[in-house]
């Protein structure tokens, strides 16, 4: 017994169109060959460059701790800043709010960069001159700044947390900082 069926008119493709259906769409077109077909490669140097990327960050927090040192308030707080603004911007490239990759490594970015902001807050009276003074409109501005931060991180769960930024520590030790200049 022969399964195998010779085409019919009915299964004829103008036959189908002639009663008023559309012919089937065409194929879609191929992929151009300059996209990737395997993105495992990408995701490689996509981690490779993150990793980079935070070993510059971090880098950049020992500066801010040196100026701290060396009395230059607002160099290290600019800096912070600036750090902490790339890092809730790039987060997910940095890999810093997956749960993926090696959580020690988040754990101990996250745990340096909110370390740096304690210190440099505790340590904020020790400008070198009266222009490296942080001044109530500096603290202003940090303390705004601190809440877009959290704002931005909270929908990761990167608030409050290990892995995250100590909102409620540092905008404490702002405040702390807000007081003593009021003292001096």
């Amino acid at each position: 017994m022969d399964h195998h069926r010779s085409p019919s008119p009915e299964s004829d493709a103008s036959t189908v169109s002639d009663r008023g259906s559309p012919p089937p769409p065409p194929p879609p077109p191929p992929l151009p060959p300059s996209l990737p077909l395997l993105p495992t490669d990408t995701l490689l140097l996509d981690e490779q460059h993150a990793s980079e990327e935070l070993s510059n960050l971090q880098e950049e927090l020992q500066n801010v701790l040196e100026y701290v040192d060396q009395g230059m308030i607002l160099k290290s707080f600019d800096t912070l800043s600036r750090v902490t603004d790339t890092v809730v911007n790039q987060c997910e490239k940095l890999g810093l709010a997956s749960d993926g990759g090696a959580i020690d490594q988040k754990a101990g970015f996250w745990t340096g960069l909110n370390n740096c902001w304690l210190f440099a807050l505790a340590h904020h009276t020790n400008a070198r001159s009266d222009d490296q003074r942080l001044r109530p409109q500096h603290l202003a501005h940090l303390h705004a700044t601190l809440t877009t931060w959290a704002d931005a991180l909270e929908k990761y769960g990167l608030v409050n947390y290990e892995l995250g930024l100590w909102e409620l520590r540092i905008r404490e030790a702002m405040e702390s900082a807000a007081v003593m200049n009021r003292q001096l």
